[in-house]
């Protein structure tokens, strides 16, 4: 079990080793060969573990570093959560070994790939923990993501891991066959996202043109009395050099850019709105409102208007941003990331229309959850602009994770993304997944890019999970009915 997660670190960030995600899980599905459920569970938990935890120390960082969690108890709560995520895959594994006498092997590459991915779909969409998917490992391959526009995240893990699964089992048995399924499902992939790759992004009479800001402030340096206008400030002093120097139709700051209250402290949208009328230039910010109840909101202001637009971020972060139930058990481990008053969640995806394109303005690791991301296209936004800040987990690979959802969302939608990262990575993506700007992490800086009005919808931000759920389901079937017999 040390090579296949060894190759998973290697293939997921910091290092991001693409091309050994076409391999990292072949060492399991060659051990799982001939296991009972019961060795295949025990096998596929301890892979999960060991990878799940050399890969999330992200979480201990954010936890001891940022929010001064003891440093055993931060470790203590990220154990407890990586080894109740792993009974997920092996769950998964063990299904898989019930099944796979009744398989024949060449089918069982497709059989393993439809119960791996399920179970990553019970991760991500039931349990509400979307990190670490097959899929996302080949954000940095954008001919690998395009069938996304068909079925999402899930479409690209499945190749992925059929892929694995060839491998594993043709070296398990010696003999070819399980290639052969795992060639045909990767050419097929291949060559629609050739395909697809062509005419992406073409010039439209409707483009804008959008400059990001990177001021990278560190968490001390912000919330705290006086930093509101001085952080402000920072950001409009990068503006007006990004500005001089570009012709731009939007100006983008990260998610709580302005660090204070604009309905209890109305002098921070003022001098936000002098700006914006001093530049010509709409501006997209981050900041709390408390009207109605303290939110963490996305705003507009518009030359000449003030603050025209809001939306409140719907999808809150347990624990730093609101207490989830029986959020009391785990406070004497986690009680200093549960000070502050917790943020009320908005109640729909609001979409701007004060703005030559139509805009969804996600906010944070909402990019992270495709159902929302549906929710904004369809709603009318034909343009997605992502807030964050991610300056807490440090440099532990957790910027380009974060990003890696973004590049995949731009696919699944065909709309150029707009990321806005208060330290990075901050970035412009086209609708084929391909990065066009970017900012690294922790660096201070701005960007700009032309964007375009996205097209129509494709078939995955119409119909949803429901296509290749049923498709994967069906394969799962087939293989529990014997359709795919020895």
């Amino acid at each position: 079990m040390a090579a296949a997660a060894g190759l998973t670190v290697l293939a997921h960030p910091p290092l991001a080793l693409w091309p050994l995600a076409f391999g990292m899980l072949a060492p399991l599905v060659t051990a799982l060969e001939g296991a009972r459920p019961r060795r295949a569970f025990g096998l596929t938990y301890v892979y999960s573990a060991a990878m799940g935890l050399a890969l999330v120390r992200w979480l201990v960082h954010a936890l001891a570093e940022q929010y001064g969690v003891p440093r055993v108890p931060a470790w203590v709560f990220t154990g407890a959560l990586v080894a109740g995520l792993a009974l997920v895959p092996a769950s998964a594994a063990a299904l898989y070994g019930a099944l796979r006498p009744r398989v024949g092997l060449a089918a069982a590459p497709l059989a393993f790939s439809a119960i791996w991915v399920l179970g990553e779909w019970v991760r991500a969409e039931i349990l509400g923990v979307p990190w670490l998917l097959f899929g996302l490992s080949l954000h940095r391959f954008p001919l690998a993501l395009q069938t996304a526009d068909l079925g999402g995240m899930w479409a690209v893990g499945f190749v992925v891991v059929v892929v694995n699964a060839g491998l594993g089992l043709a070296a398990a048995t010696r003999r070819p066959g399980p290639l052969a399924p795992a060639l045909a499902v990767a050419l097929l992939a291949g060559g629609y996202g050739a395909w697809r790759m062509e005419g992406i992004a073409p010039e439209s009479p409707d483009e804008m043109r959008v400059g990001v800001i990177q001021a990278s402030l560190p968490p001390d340096e912000r919330f705290q009395p006086g930093t509101a206008e001085r952080n402000l400030e920072r950001h409009a002093v990068l503006t007006r050099q990004l500005v001089g120097r570009e012709g731009l139709d939007l100006v983008v700051w990260p998610e709580t850019a302005i660090d204070g209250d604009l309905d209890r402290a109305p002098l921070l949208g003022a001098l936000a709105g002098r700006l914006v009328d001093g530049l010509g230039v709409p501006l997209v910010t981050g900041a709390p409102r408390s009207a109605g109840g303290l939110t963490n909101s996305v705003v507009l202001f518009a030359p000449g208007a003030g603050l025209v637009e809001s939306y409140a971020k719907q999808r809150l972060v347990p624990f730093s941003e609101y207490d989830p139930a029986l959020a009391g058990l785990l406070a004497p481990i986690l009680s200093p990331l549960m000070q502050g008053e917790a943020y009320r969640p908005g109640g729909q995806a609001t979409v701007f229309r004060r703005t030559p394109i139509p805009l969804g303005t996600p906010v944070c690791f909402e990019i992270t959850y495709p159902d929302m991301m549906r929710a904004f296209r369809l709603g009318g936004a034909r343009l997605l602009l992502n807030l964050s800040n991610d300056a807490w987990f440090g440099p532990t690979g957790y910027p380009e994770m974060h990003f890696a959802h973004v590049v995949l969302r731009a696919v699944e939608l065909r709309t150029w993304i707009v990321r806005a990262a208060n330290t990075g990575i901050s970035g412009v993506v086209d609708p084929a997944g391909r990065v066009r700007v970017a900012l690294p992490a922790f660096e201070t800086g701005s960007i700009a890019a032309t964007v375009r009005p996205a097209g129509s919808p494709p078939p995955y931000a119409r119909l949803g999970d429901t296509p290749v759920l049923t498709l994967l389901a069906a394969i799962l079937l087939g293989a529990a009915s014997g359709l795919f017999p020895r």
